[in-house]
């Protein structure tokens, strides 16, 4: 069994990239363009499926972590960084403001022991497969 992404209602990619260059050429920032999404690496191992999210910048008091009806959701809020009057900046690239994933679980994990890890902006979380969905070795006997 794989994790599988909730679907999120978006813009038609191509009306997304069109806007969003139509808004660089501008020189204006496009709402589309303040929205940020933590990159994301899965593993499926033995016993576990492995969750790394990148969140650099973040306290651990900001990131929140709860699971409801198999689907795991990871939300952050960190203060909107207000802009100086009279700055005017060249590019602006560092990720702000609140973020909030929702991913479904497989039905083969025990929910209950999650365990998570933030070290140097890396959030990792670690969900423990049930004992039914380890892989078995079952001897066969050769007659």
């Amino acid at each position: 069994m794989t994790l599988v992404k909730v679907a999120r209602p978006r813009i038609n990619p191509t009306f997304d990239s069109l806007l969003n260059s139509f808004f660089e050429d501008m020189n204006v920032s496009s709402e589309q363009s303040n929205v940020w999404r933590p990159a994301m690496d899965v593993q499926e191992l033995d016993k576990t499926f492995e969750l790394s999210f990148s969140l650099p910048g973040f306290e651990k008091e900001q990131i929140t972590i709860s699971v409801k009806n198999n689907t795991l959701t990871l939300s952050t809020t960190k203060a909107e960084i207000k802009e100086d009057e009279g700055v005017k900046y060249l590019a602006r690239e560092i990720a702000r403001g609140s973020y909030k994933r929702d991913i479904e679980l497989p039905e083969n994990v025990n929910t209950e022991k999650i365990a998570a890890e933030y070290k140097s902006g890396i959030l990792t979380l670690s969900i423990p497969k049930t004992k039914e969905a380890l892989p078995k070795e079952i001897p066969i006997t050769i007659k």
